[in-house]
């Protein structure tokens, strides 16, 4: 898998020399993989993490984890202590933790001089987006999925990856991280997703992840070619 990351960079052009990148990590595997493979690479990088405090003391443990990984391997380590009032607005919790999610990585990215900022979304991430497109209804650009890069600074080096691999990488390495239970539970329209449908369309085709990713490099053509 580090070949392919460095491969996956090196294709889509996501990093320059010199650039610093901050990372956004949760704790779970898709994210501490993406660590580690970072470290692996020497890459010049910083860890951000978010405690929104809506799961107990998971979250707590969540912290913990990328903390003690930071300080185990001298990483610097940002932490966002979300508080109770932030999420008495009108809007989704959901969508709330994404704008405070966001707007940290953007402060810091001002503050301490990161170039970069890198998610953790994976191949399977991909594919659960454009289902979820194609359930409520959309158009070409709609089906060409997450792209690897977003506002020329924010890069996804992990697309290339399924969610098997990323789990059988983080075993064989050794690669501790967090399960989030509320990722088995239906009660949103993604997990439904990802728990239910995908499982079944997995039935009809085994490698459903790989051709789809062979698909989606057809409509991107496409949705080039419109543009």
């Amino acid at each position: 898998m580090f070949n392919q990351f460095l491969t996956f960079i090196k294709s889509h052009e996501m990093l320059q020399e010199g650039d610093r990148v901050l990372l956004a990590v949760s704790g779970g595997v898709d994210s501490m993989v993406l660590a580690a493979l970072f470290l692996e690479s020497k890459i010049n990088f910083g860890i951000a993490h978010v405690n929104y405090h809506l799961r107990g003391e998971d979250s707590g443990e969540d912290q913990l984890l990328v903390e003690n990984w930071c300080r185990k391997h001298g990483i610097v380590f940002h932490l966002r202590d979300v508080r109770p009032e932030e999420y008495e607005i009108s809007e989704s919790i959901q969508m709330v933790a994404r704008t405070i999610r966001y707007d940290f990585f953007a402060s810091l990215k001002v503050d301490f001089g990161y170039s970069k900022i890198a998610t953790a979304h994976n191949a399977n991430d991909n594919l659960e987006t454009v289902l979820l497109n194609l359930t409520k209804g959309t158009g070409i650009f709609g089906l060409t999925g997450i792209a690897p890069i977003l506002e020329s600074h924010i890069i996804r080096p992990m697309l290339f990856a399924s969610k098997e691999e990323i789990y059988e990488y983080a075993k064989s390495n050794k690669i501790s991280w967090r399960e989030d239970i509320s990722n088995a539970k239906n009660d949103y329209q993604r997990n439904r997703i990802r728990n239910v449908v995908i499982p079944e369309l997995k039935k009809i085709n085994p490698n459903l992840e790989a051709t789809f990713e062979d698909t989606l490099d057809r409509i991107k053509g496409v949705a080039a070619i419109a543009e």
